[in-house]
């Protein structure tokens, strides 16, 4: 399915970023082009600098959800608590950041459970970049089935879909993975020289992504982590896409299935999701390696 972590199937992620501060290249970091006083580019895709140092109108920030503002709506610099009267506070809320997602065919492979493969035919999600290097997700797959059996997300470590064929994940939270950094699953990989993945996690219902019955019979939950290649990297982009594949990423997702009586195995067998994911930004966005 497609981005962001998901259960056995493909996963795979607020608002014009005024007065958002710009600062030192950070890897595996979302980048927007913003207007900046004192900037190094002179038109708004900043692809153009201008003569001198400090003498353009943009600039490549940093992606931030909460800048200071003066005027703001909020008085803490996490925008969670709003001022008693409009426009009296420090803070305030950027835009720009949500995106929408679509991916083709998704598979889970459990090989532990044998040849058989949850299989999607579409996905499609919106979510929102939620910093530097994080973002929040919610992916429904839709034309799901199992040995012919159609697959549907129930609770309670899922969020139920209410239709066959549908699987809904959990929130799900993702975060850019540079060179030299390792993922957070168990393999502890890390991407090599040039290139960023995406990882994906349970953000709520956690540690599961999804759970899910196919043909009313049979149970079963996804927890884990999974990682996805990130293309472009280091260029401005209204879309991106996450390809996810063993060999490709890391790879640490488990799957467990209800025997009657209990979930087996025990923390899940090792899986693997293959699908690739398309983002469309609100803006164009950089990912910086």
């Amino acid at each position: 399915m497609s981005h962001g972590r998901i259960a056995g199937l493909s996963l795979l992620a607020m608002i014009a970023f005024g007065g958002i501060v710009s600062s030192a290249a950070q890897a595996g970091t979302y980048y927007r082009c913003s207007a900046e006083k004192k900037g190094e580019f002179t038109e708004a895709g900043c692809a153009t600098k201008a003569r001198k140092p400090h003498k353009g109108t943009f600039e490549l920030v940093q992606v931030q959800a909460c800048v200071a503002q003066k005027d703001g709506e909020y008085v803490n610099n996490t925008c969670t608590q709003k001022a008693g009267k409009p426009k009296k506070g420090k803070f305030e809320l950027t835009t720009g950041r949500h995106f929408t997602d679509t991916t083709g065919k998704a598979t889970l492979t459990v090989p532990a459970f044998g040849p058989n493969k949850v299989e999607c035919s579409a996905g499609s999600s919106a979510g929102l970049i939620t910093g530097p290097k994080t973002d929040v997700d919610r992916i429904t797959f839709t034309g799901c089935q199992l040995e012919a059996k159609k697959c549907m997300s129930v609770g309670p470590n899922g969020t139920p879909s209410g239709i066959e064929g549908v699987i809904t994940t959990n929130l799900l939270a993702s975060e850019l993975v540079d060179h030299g950094e390792l993922g957070g699953g168990s393999l502890e990989l890390e991407p090599a020289a040039g290139e960023a993945w995406e990882e994906f996690s349970s953000a709520e219902h956690q540690p599961y992504v999804a759970e899910f019955v196919c043909g009313g019979e049979i149970l079963a939950r996804v927890s884990g982590v999974v990682s996805g290649v990130v293309a472009p990297v280091n260029a401005l982009a209204m879309t991106a896409t996450r390809s996810f594949a063993v060999g490709l990423a890391e790879q640490a997702l488990l799957t467990e299935a209800f025997n009657g009586v209990e979930f087996v195995p025990p923390g899940g067998a090792p899986s693997s999701l293959e699908t690739t994911a398309t983002i469309t930004y609100e803006v164009p966005i950089e990912v910086k390696t």
